[in-house]
């Protein structure tokens, strides 16, 4: 088991880990700091101190510096990463079916607009019909149109 050590920088002070933790790899450690800084960014908050100046330092037992863990790629993690961008056939593509879908709107559109026009024009041809069949039953009732003389 490998040891490493978690110094610690606020932008002005440097404290040296003297103790260190045994980890079984620098995957481990990385992962140990990223955890030891989320657990410490509220209390520096609350001491007023700015997180995102902070960082630590991870050496081997020979003081080697293996990687620096700024507080700041906390803030990084939280963010969504931009969308991929979308390829341009496929851009096209989902163009053409948008103007393919409008076209077909505009037709359905058409479509009811048509059927509108029908239903007035067929309640109108019915309305002229029933006073026509009103004063046919008025004429037939009063012997007028019996041919009677």
């Amino acid at each position: 088991m490998a040891h490493f050590y978690f110094h610690f920088c606020d932008g002005e002070t440097h404290d040296r880990d003297d103790v260190g933790l045994g980890f079984a790899s620098a995957e481990e450690a990385y992962l140990q700091a990223i955890a030891t800084a989320r657990e410490m960014w509220p209390g520096l908050l609350a001491a007023r101190s700015d997180p995102l100046r902070c960082a630590f330092e991870i050496t081997d037992d020979e003081d080697r510096v293996l990687f620096r863990l700024p507080f700041s790629e906390l803030m990084e993690a939280c963010r969504r990463p931009d969308p991929p961008p979308v390829p341009h056939e496929l851009f096209a593509a989902i163009q053409r079916t948008h103007s393919r879908a409008q076209a077909a709107k505009a037709e359905v559109r058409s479509g009811f607009d048509q059927v509108r026009q029908s239903l007035a024009e067929s309640g109108a041809l019915l309305a002229e019909f029933d006073r026509f069949e009103r004063v046919r039953l008025r004429a037939d009732d009063s012997g007028e149109g019996s041919g009677q003389a």
